[in-house]
């Protein structure tokens, strides 16, 4: 991705990403403290009026537009991105419509606004918009950030664990998640273990009575992504 000005991110508030990586290094074998909440655009969202996460129910065509009007500009950035999304309803959980708005948009380019929107969004909706983004476009090598903004697991787990389960290497991944996350978050990983069961020795028939039997040994622990 360019250097250019239009992709540098924001300088306030400071990215979920970075937020998320800070508070997993305080406490690196135990899942976030309040799985990371308040996030840091918390009060931009109050002044704007959004709930947090979104309702679960929102059709995605907004968003869906919003993508597809971006990937037909190849000079729009993923800042600008960031920015449009904030004015429309984005879904937190895997949605159709803003699936297929992806997988219309050349790969690499979806790729790589895949990953500026998880690292650097400093809003709340771009980073779900980056993780659904990575659930059709993503590479093994994104799986460190993937999990990390994952550990936001009430806003991001749904997203994130489907962006895992669909990328090889991502039960170990998936594994790892499941223990470091509380709540929907764990749900969300140990249902997708479970349809691995008959893939995987360490997502055995004992994984499906819950997380804290997953071999963590084996398990992938994110690293710092630089970018």
């Amino acid at each position: 991705m360019s250097a250019r000005a239009g992709n540098r991110p924001p300088a306030n508030p400071s990215p979920l990403y970075e937020h998320a990586l800070r508070l997993h290094r305080l406490a690196p074998h135990d899942p976030l403290p309040r799985s990371g909440e308040p996030y840091p655009d918390a009060a931009a969202r109050r002044r704007r009026g959004q709930r947090h996460p979104p309702d679960g129910t929102l059709d995605g065509l907004e968003a869906a537009r919003v993508l597809d009007e971006y990937f037909a500009d190849p000079s729009a950035t993923p800042l600008e991105l960031a920015r449009r999304l904030r004015s429309v309803p984005v879904p937190y959980r895997h949605n159709e419509r803003v699936a297929e708005a992806v997988r219309r948009a050349p790969g690499t380019r979806s790729r790589e606004t895949g990953r500026w929107l998880v690292r650097h969004g400093t809003d709340a909706d771009a980073v779900a918009a980056g993780l659904a983004v990575l659930a059709e476009a993503a590479t093994s090598d994104d799986i460190p950030r993937i999990q990390t903004v994952g550990l936001l697991s009430n806003g991001f787990g749904a997203l994130a664990v489907r962006a895992l389960d669909r990328l090889p290497g991502g039960v170990d991944a998936l594994i790892w998640l499941a223990e470091h996350v509380t709540a929907w978050g764990r749900v969300h990983a140990v249902d997708a273990l479970c349809r691995h069961v008959d893939d995987h020795a360490a997502s055995g028939p004992g994984c499906c009575a819950g997380p804290s039997t997953a071999t963590a040994s084996t398990a992938t622990s994110p690293t710092p992504s630089r970018g």
